[in-house]
């Protein structure tokens, strides 16, 4: 690719603790905690929480411009159906406006993203941040900034700039992710 630097944009997103987490070339420059709860019971009440996240992730993006957007997939076991709506239109509606920016995304789905960090897809959120503290030396205790800054790691994996050498789980992942990457 070029020599531009890389702003990977990792997005573990959430209802009640969306994380975000921006790197420069592997380096942190950005995280965020997007905190939320429901106000009110309307269904126009669950719209404009939906919105207040996807603005809180708009404004991050216009100000660093993200080279690109890794978004982990949806939760499925959640058993609420409700829930499973509401997050179906915080994962669609930040596709939409990443799109209205031009910024590429992808989507890496939970089990990836702990074998991309882990080596195995089956690993608790403690092992998660144990790995990143071990591997990255980021000491970082949100379940929800950790999958952030995973996501981000494989956004400049994708770009061919890993943070450190890949293991054979990390390039695997990339090599299965790149197929969804237009670049």
């Amino acid at each position: 690719m070029s020599n531009k630097a890389i702003i990977s944009l990792g997005v573990d997103l959430s209802l009640c603790n969306s994380g975000i987490v921006l790197l420069e070339n592997g380096k942190i420059i950005k995280q965020k905690s997007i905190k939320s709860k429901p106000v009110g019971d309307k269904p126009i009440d669950e719209l404009k929480r939906i919105q207040k996240i996807v603005s809180e992730i708009e404004d991050i993006v216009s100000e660093y411009n993200p080279t690109i957007s890794v978004i982990e997939g949806m939760a499925y076991m959640v058993t609420k159906t409700s829930s499973l709506v509401q997050l179906g239109a915080l994962n669609y509606f930040t596709r939409a406006m990443l799109a209205d920016y031009n910024i590429p995304f992808i989507l890496v789905a939970p089990t990836t993203l702990k074998k991309f960090i882990t080596g195995k897809g089956n690993a608790d959120k403690e092992v998660l941040m144990m790995m990143v503290y071990r591997d990255y030396k980021e000491q970082i205790l949100d379940n929800n900034l950790v999958d952030g800054f995973g996501l981000s790691l494989i956004g400049t994996a994708l770009f061919g700039n890993p943070v450190k050498k890949m293991t054979i789980p990390q390039e695997d992942v990339i090599k299965l992710l790149k197929k969804q990457l237009q670049i």
